[in-house]
């Protein structure tokens, strides 16, 4: 197997969150000091993270309170087992990335975000979104400022 690498090629990177299922947003929030780590679906496009949710818990309120996120989303995940215990090992491919996360206010960019999502889970356009429902999901857009991949085992 090979060693650890950095990815810094965006065409490799951009390829690796579109496989995978999942990101883990980690967020902070400033009054108590205290990380908070979610696992969300997601969608990609252009340089952003599109989440969506409910318009009212834990990660809403942080991200009112402290918009600056990281993420992390990994692929092809595999335990290389070894007869040494201390020489097991973890096959990846995963993107680490930071931004700041807003609440999508704007309905026709809402509608932008939803459709993002759902293309990453294989919805072909044009959707048929209600409105009433565009109206009550809360979409949330994380503009990335850095982003950087690492794989191992291949």
């Amino acid at each position: 197997m090979g060693s650890q690498k950095l990815i810094q090629d965006r065409q490799q990177i951009e390829a690796i969150l579109a496989k995978a299922k999942f990101i883990r947003l980690a967020l902070s929030d400033p009054e108590t000091s205290s990380p908070y780590l979610v696992p969300l679906s997601f969608g990609y496009k252009d340089n952003a993270i599109y989440l969506h949710g409910s318009s009212t818990g834990k990660k809403i309120d942080i991200i009112r309170k402290n918009n600056k996120v990281c993420f992390e989303a990994d692929i092809e995940t595999e335990v290389m087992p070894s007869d040494e215990p201390c020489n097991y090992n973890v096959r990846y491919k995963s993107v680490i990335g930071q931004g700041k996360a807003r609440i999508v206010e704007d309905f026709e960019e809402k509608i932008e975000g939803l459709t993002v999502l759902s293309e990453h889970y294989g919805k072909k356009r044009p959707l048929e979104l209600e409105e009433a429902k565009v109206k009550k999901v809360c979409v949330i857009k994380i503009e990335i400022e850095k982003m950087t991949g690492k794989e191992y085992g291949f």
